[in-house]
């Protein structure tokens, strides 16, 4: 490895690499100019995979969210018959089953983001050649955790409580 420095303004670099490379030409000659550059994009190329993968994994979790509240609503079918049998309105129903949603999508976006740091500070252990990183507690990341993680679970949502509001009470007391 040889590394070599000059000190001006308005150096020909893309020459000194090229007579270089011309010298030597088993060696593999760059100017650390284009390494930066290079590492730049390369580091955008992860930035657009990471919010590719990011997108993937919020429509699974809508998914996921949207599977299990059809089949609560499914489940307590009985329970909403009797409710609208007591006189519950539509609203009241549709504004149980998005408490319900809301309530589990938080508690989900909280442990999430705890769960991603201790993961993040194990990888850190195999990964990492120094063991004095350390990975901050970021409120404002948490905060938006939780939000993304409640309007995820309330969207999703949606569709099941709408069904649930639309149960007729005779049937649902039938299905008892």
């Amino acid at each position: 490895m040889a590394e070599g420095a000059a000190l001006c303004k308005d150096c020909p670099i893309d020459d000194l690499v090229r007579q270089i490379s011309e010298v030597l030409p088993g060696a593999k000659v760059m100017a650390i100019q284009q390494v930066v550059k290079g590492r730049m994009e390369t580091l955008a190329q992860f930035r657009k995979i990471s919010y590719g993968v990011s997108a993937v994994v919020v429509l699974v979790g809508s998914l996921v969210v949207l599977v299990t509240m059809m089949g609560s609503v499914r489940e307590r079918t009985g329970e909403i018959g009797v409710f609208r049998a007591l006189g519950f309105r539509k609203s009241h129903v549709i504004q149980i089953v998005f408490l319900e949603a809301g309530l589990v999508s938080g508690l989900a976006g909280i442990v999430g983001y705890f769960v991603g740091i201790g993961a993040t500070k194990l990888a850190l252990l195999f990964f990492a050649e120094s063991r004095s990183i350390s990975i901050p507690l970021d409120f404002g990341l948490a905060a938006g955790t939780f939000v993304l993680a409640v309007l995820v679970g309330l969207i999703a949502s949606a569709y099941p409580a709408l069904l649930a509001a639309r149960l007729d009470p005779n049937e649902a007391l039938g299905a008892l």
